[in-house]
């Protein structure tokens, strides 16, 4: 397992909420801010996981997923926002991408 801190970047109410837990977090408020701190983040080398709101995910979902498959970056996981509408996750999907089969 690698070891290295936790981010959330979302809006401020879960960066809010995560930092009571002491975890950094970031406000993220348009796309542009978001590619940015992904980026700057996953190069970052003390960074293990990087949290992010669907709304976030959303708008640079492109990013995530260039991110995801580098080989040493961080583990990006996106959890429901406040206002997301949230749907199951086909694991099978991701793994065969994953896995360049699908």
């Amino acid at each position: 397992m690698r070891k290295g801190k936790i981010v959330i970047l979302g809006d401020r109410y879960a960066v809010n909420a995560f930092g009571m837990l002491g975890v950094e977090g970031f406000v993220v408020e348009n796309a542009d801010d978001a590619e940015k701190r992904l980026k700057t983040l996953s190069k970052s080398g003390d960074i293990a996981l990087i949290i992010v709101t669907k709304d976030v995910a959303d708008m640079v979902q492109d990013v995530i997923d260039s991110i995801s498959m580098s080989p040493g970056a961080p583990v990006i996981t996106v959890i429901p926002s406040m206002w997301s509408d949230v749907k199951p996750v086909d694991a099978a999907a991701l793994l065969k991408k994953a896995l360049g089969v699908g």
